[in-house]
């Protein structure tokens, strides 16, 4: 048995095979190697991870002290013309103890130890039981010269002025904005698009200085690539009334400016994505830029209908929460045109954008309650359509000499549509017992046999609504210093805006709630019909003088408002009409003919029309102390306002008339 043991998950197979190769191998040794006063050891030599053989090593046999001993031979079994194990023969002359030492330029050198004893019956060779397991040494790779070149200053602090180097962030090909701004220290960028620089949010992202899509920065940071920026600064924004006065304010808004790069001051940039999916899924868009160093020109669309707005961040997170539910198709696009005079004295903005989306959503729910008596069961189906048409535009002028003029035309348009249609059930036992599918389906067929025993209710209710809104608003404002030429830097403000808006939504449903279960609850059923018209206006104008005597302000400003507000709510019982009660069938969405029969339907209890005026006359005293520090800042203010002000109020409900006058004067120093 060669003296070696046996593990008991070895199968007998095995350790035959092995006991074969270690006879052939002695019996080779014997006639070659091994010398009649000298004992031959056997050694088993494999990689300890892989188990892998190994070729070509070295080893000796040297004495516990190092002294050596003999050199051994490496050997090899050969099935098949292929090497399937590594042996080391090593020759000892007598017994006692020894040390095996491994070598191989791969692998680390082993020492192990071996004391022979050898038994009366075996005087001439040793095996070693354990097979002996080499750890391969971690790859060294000759390098050739090397040039160290010194890294790029991610941040620098210039003044009151962060100042990213865009050149410093390793970004993937093809990235955005976007990921640029995700990779500077101490930003962030959430989902919304707000930016954050070390907790304190960015008011305005600027292209070069100027405004980008004012309120609407993804467009900027979806579509810019970012191998076209070369600094990001963020800084506090030096307001227009310190520009003119001199004055420090206390307060400036914060800003992140992308300046581009010096090639890239002129010229054209587009970008275009199309992709086409299974299931008739589709994504398709296209961004394009022309700009100068004093003009911008911007187009942009998005047609899809995959309604997955997820993208991985830099860190690895997604964004499944901001999902929208159902289906959802939607087109966009927009233009924004912006244009600077030479002497930087003149500058407009004229932008316009557009967003179509329908939106369906089926919901299915299932439900099992339980009771001392017994269990319900419960399903419900929605189906839900929604459409919606928004356009925005916008035009902005900018003048600046001896006075500043601004001024803006705003005008925003909406239209939405939705149908809904909701079926819902309750059963005293399983309804599945019974029908295997389509279970509300049949629950609302007019002979619904056994399930109309088992259903405790049934609900249907089917809606279609409607809705058109439009607004329009126009500031202006003068900022002018009547006595600038005498070097008083005193400042007169005069404000003027105007908005006016148009409400108009109408809608229909139908409600059908019948008790199956019991004939002592009587069926409830509503065919109603409600509009909501309403229109809006406001205008309101400032007047206002301001001195300046170092930290001290003091303001003295008038100010008028009238604002006038017209709604009503009409809810109307189709219902109650002859011929369009449940029996009938009406498509919903029609109404009778006759005004006699829509006047009879009118619910008054839950109908009301209301006016409200609102007049506002102020005027305030307003003393303020501003001092600024590099560090520190303070601000003193006392305001003392006396403001006079007349409300109307014209409200109609339940055949009830109001006609309500309230006149106050009101002094509230702060």
């Amino acid at each position: 048995m060669l003296g070696c043991p046996l593990h008991s998950n070895v199968c007998l197979c095995v350790y035959m095979k092995r006991v074969l190769l270690y006879i052939s191998v002695c019996v080779i040794s014997f006639a070659t190697y091994a010398q009649n006063d000298s004992i031959t050891v056997y050694a088993h030599i494999k990689d300890a991870f892989t188990g892998a053989i190994i070729e070509d090593g070295d080893a000796d046999v040297v004495m516990p002290d190092s002294s050596f001993v003999s050199r051994c031979k490496w050997g090899y079994n050969i099935e098949n013309d292929v090497r399937t194990a590594s042996l080391i023969l090593a020759q000892v002359p007598k017994e006692g103890k020894y040390i095996l030492r491994i070598t191989h330029p791969d692998y680390f050198t082993v020492y192990h130890p071996i004391d022979i004893l050898l038994p009366k019956r075996n005087e001439h060779f040793f095996v070693i039981p354990e097979q002996i397991g080499m750890r391969r040494c971690p790859k060294v790779t000759q390098m050739d010269q090397l040039v160290v070149k010194a890294t790029k200053i991610k941040m620098v602090m210039r003044k009151d002025t962060i100042v990213y180097d865009a050149d410093a962030f390793q970004l993937s090909h093809g990235s955005m904005l976007d990921a640029l701004i995700e990779q500077l220290p101490g930003a962030e960028l959430n989902d919304g698009g707000i930016i954050t620089v070390n907790g304190r949010q960015i008011s305005s992202l600027l292209l070069n200085g100027k405004d980008f899509f004012k309120g609407s920065p993804q467009i900027a940071l979806k579509n810019l690539p970012a191998y076209m920026v070369d600094k990001v600064k963020v800084y506090e924004q030096q307001t227009d009334l310190e520009k003119m006065t001199g004055q420090d304010e206390t307060y400036r808004p914060l800003v992140m400016d992308i300046n581009l790069k010096h090639q890239y001051s002129i010229g054209w940039i587009a970008n275009a994505e199309a992709a086409y999916g299974t299931e008739q899924k589709y994504l398709w868009r296209v961004f394009a830029l022309r700009f100068t160093d004093c003009s911008r020109l911007t187009l942009f669309g998005n047609i899809n209908n995959t309604n997955d707005t997820r993208r991985p961040g830099q860190k690895g997170d997604w964004t499944p929460s901001y999902l929208p539910d159902g289906i959802l198709t939607s087109v966009s696009g927009g233009a924004e045109y912006f244009y600077e005079n030479r002497m930087k004295t003149f500058e407009w903005t004229s932008n316009i954008n557009a967003l179509c989306t329908d939106n369906n959503i089926q919901r299915h729910t299932f439900g099992e309650s339980f009771f001392p008596d017994g269990k319900a069961y419960m399903q419900s189906r929605s189906d839900d359509t929604y459409k919606t048409t928004r356009i925005n535009t916008s035009h902005r002028f900018k003048s600046q000499k001896k006075e500043r003029h601004t001024g803006s035309i705003n005008f925003s348009y909406d239209k939405n549509r939705s149908t809904l249609l909701f079926l819902s059930g309750e059963f005293g036992e399983d309804p599945y017992s019974y029908v295997t599918d389509g279970v509300l389906d049949s629950l609302f067929r007019p002979d619904t046999g056994k399930l109309k025993q088992l259903a405790r209710y049934r609900k249907r209710e089917e809606a279609y609504s409607r809705g058109e809104n439009w607004n329009l608003n126009a500031p202006y404002s003068l900022w002018w210093m009547p006595f600038k030429d005498k070097g008083v830097n005193d400042m007169l403000f005069f404000d003027l805006a105007g908005s006016y808006d148009r409400h108009t939504s109408l809608a229909f449903d139908n409600y059908h709630l019948e008790y199956l279960a019991t004939d002592a609850l009587p069926a409830d059923y509503r065919n109603r019909h409600t509009t909501r018209p309403s229109h809006h206006y406001n205008y309101n104008t400032r007047l206002a003088y301001a001195m300046f005597f170092r930290a001290v302000w003091p303001t003295l400003t008038y100010k008028y408002s009238q604002d006038y507000t017209n709604g009503r709510r009409d809810l109307y019982r189709l219902d109650r009409i002859d011929g369009w009660d449940e029996d009938t069938e009406h498509i919903l969405g029609t109404l009778p003919s006759a005004d006699m029969e829509m006047q009879q339907a009118l619910d008054i209890e839950n109908s009301e029309h209301s006016q409200v005026w609102k007049r506002r006359h102020e005027v305030e005293v307003k003393l303020e102390y501003r001092r600024r520090k590099t560090k520190h800042q303070t601000t003193v203010v006392l305001t003392m306002p006396v403001r006079f002000e007349q409300d109307r109020l014209v409200y109609d409900r339940s055949g009830r008339h109001y006609d309500l006058h309230r006149s106050k004067t009101l002094f509230s120093p702060n």
